[in-house]
């Protein structure tokens, strides 16, 4: 956990003598600990601490899969790790793929959403750990893993329809023709909001669980600062308290992966039916009635 490691660093501050800490200086040095805690930093001479964990979880993502796969050889039943794995990915393509993409097209899509899911899962857990860094809380992860999904987005209809059915399905089928120069933008707009949703989500909620553990850590030399009873009666408040986040920050990767890979499914759900619906047959209506018994 990072909380023992934080309050090294904020008991460092509060040992400072007490006129090094003007209102001035001490605010400095709180806003330099946040941001050296949330932003990204070199990192064992890599330009950036985010990538380099950003490559620690998709390696550790592949080994889980690894490992999850060899529980299957020897037609064996899956035990550990495996059938913990098994049970995810069934209630990824069960409750997410099938009830919002549909059972034809739902096989299509479960790799991806369960790449979705085990990567910011493991990333926003790794983030937890020592001398680490959440890579889902850089906004370039979270971009790229929304332009995923966005294209994911127009594939399913561009797969399926061509170029120029998908994007003329676009616009709701039925409009005058004067609401056309109104609704076209508001389309093509309202396309790009989603992974921009997707991609902000995920970003604010990695972050703020970071800079709530630390700011509450920070409280330790602030108090300190105004005297040392108070210092040493707030160890016990700022700990209780960051640990209790620490833990809800695990039920909070859990969350957050769901949220991401359901909300992909859902997008990508009401662009297949609305596309199938504008550009399946249908039966003509100058036809004759089938014939029913006598």
């Amino acid at each position: 956990m990072k909380a023992p490691f934080l309050l090294l660093s904020a008991t460092a501050l509060g040992t400072e003598p007490a006129v090094e800490h003007a209102p001035a200086h001490g605010a400095h040095d709180v806003s330099a600990i946040i941001m050296h805690h949330v932003l990204d930093q070199p990192f064992l001479g890599l330009p950036s601490k985010h990538l380099a964990f950003f490559v620690i979880a998709a390696l550790l993502v592949i080994v889980v899969a690894q490992l999850a796969l060899r529980s299957y050889k020897a037609g064996k039943i899956p035990t550990g790790i495996g059938a913990v794995v098994e049970g995810l990915v069934i209630f990824i393509r069960d409750d997410v793929a099938e009830k919002n993409i549909g059972h034809g097209d739902a096989a299509k899509f479960t790799p991806l959403l369960c790449s979705f899911f085990f990567f910011i899962l493991v990333a926003a857990l790794l983030g937890l750990t020592p001398f680490s860094a959440t890579s889902t809380g850089n906004l370039a992860v979270t971009l790229a893993l929304a332009t995923v999904s966005f294209l994911a987005q127009q594939w399913a209809g561009i797969s399926r329809y061509g170029v120029v059915h998908h994007f003329a399905g676009i616009v709701p089928p039925g409009l005058p023709g004067w609401l056309l120069p109104i609704m076209i933008p508001v389309e093509i707009i309202s396309m790009f909001t989603k992974p921009f949703a997707l991609m902000i989500r995920l970003f604010a909620n990695m972050l703020a669980g970071h800079m709530v553990i630390t700011t509450l850590l920070l409280l330790i030399p602030l108090m300190a600062g105004v005297g040392t009873v108070f210092g040493v009666s707030m160890i016990p408040v700022s700990l209780g308290l960051s640990l209790f986040i620490m833990i809800l920050e695990i039920l909070v990767a859990f969350i957050q992966a769901y949220i991401f890979t359901l909300l992909s499914a859902i997008f990508i759900a009401p662009l297949k039916r609305r596309m199938r619906r504008l550009w399946t047959p249908r039966p003509s209506l100058t036809s004759p009635p089938a014939s029913g018994p006598a």
